[in-house]
């Protein structure tokens, strides 16, 4: 069996990392951050490469790996390494393949005010009275820094990481309003947290049901909160798959062709 690499950053990402293991690919994993290294302990006879995911990092880990395929299984919101998978990979003549988890739909649910980016929610909650709970992780939450009293009534939910942690000090947001918890959770677990934020808005993103959305909003709507609800961007891809097991078949017919 031929190399494969894995961008890891979700829980979605170990289990394909499992199927491939299981079927003896010689498997390499880049993650972004500490904690995603110990989400893989588990995993023997894994290379797990840990670093900043730009153009230069991929394009050299491809270069020294020299895998059949690279897997994207990113965070749907990371568009970012995402857009340098892709081009990386162009450049490189290395097939490309995006595992994203199933999309959870509420366009025709009234309750949930969709918006396409961080911008046009913070937009809306500028007007939005109340406290205000983000579970949408670190990524651009100064975007958030323009709603008035922010430091009072904007509360968080992030990942217990040091480097988070830090970044939301230092952009203002009150220590006392930062949780750091890693999930997902539960539906039970949600509306505990959400009462004692004394949240009247839920601002999430569509992350699909195995990030927890569907439990967030579920949560949020028993607490008659107001939610909005980030889409995710959709990566412009052919190789493009939700089942894990059409992901391995097309690794399969690759690997009989590498």
């Amino acid at each position: 069996m031929s190399k494969v690499l894995v961008i890891a950053g979700t829980t979605d990402a170990k289990a394909v990392i499992k199927k491939l293991l299981e079927m003896n690919h010689d498997t390499a994993v880049t993650v972004t951050t500490r904690m995603g290294c110990g989400m893989l302990e588990e995993f023997e006879n894994l290379d797990i490469y840990q670093g900043k995911l730009n153009k230069d990092h991929i394009t050299q880990l491809i270069r020294t790996l020299n895998p059949a395929c690279l897997i994207d299984a990113s965070n749907p919101f990371s568009s970012e390494v995402t857009r340098n998978a892709i081009n990386v990979c162009k450049c490189e003549a290395l097939p490309y393949l995006r595992f994203e988890r199933e999309r959870v739909s509420y366009e025709d649910d009234p309750e949930i005010n969709s918006v396409k980016n961080y911008g046009e929610a913070c937009d809306q909650l500028i007007t939005c009275e109340g406290n205000i709970l983000l579970t949408l992780g670190s990524n651009k939450i100064e975007t958030f820094t323009k709603i008035p009293d922010f430091q009072e009534r904007v509360y968080l939910r992030v990942l217990p990481d040091w480097k988070v942690l830090c970044k939301c000090e230092k952009l203002g947001f009150n220590p006392k309003n930062i949780i750091a918890i890693k999930g997902p959770y539960n539906e039970a677990l949600n509306i505990e947290l959400f009462k004692y934020c004394n949240a009247s808005v839920l601002v999430t993103k569509e992350s699909g049901n195995m990030g927890g959305v569907v439990d967030k909003i579920k949560a949020a709507k028993k607490l008659g909160m107001k939610i909005i609800l980030v889409d995710r961007i959709e990566a412009c891809c052919s190789n493009k798959f939700n089942s894990i097991e059409e992901l391995l078949k097309c690794v399969d017919r690759i690997d009989a062709n590498h």
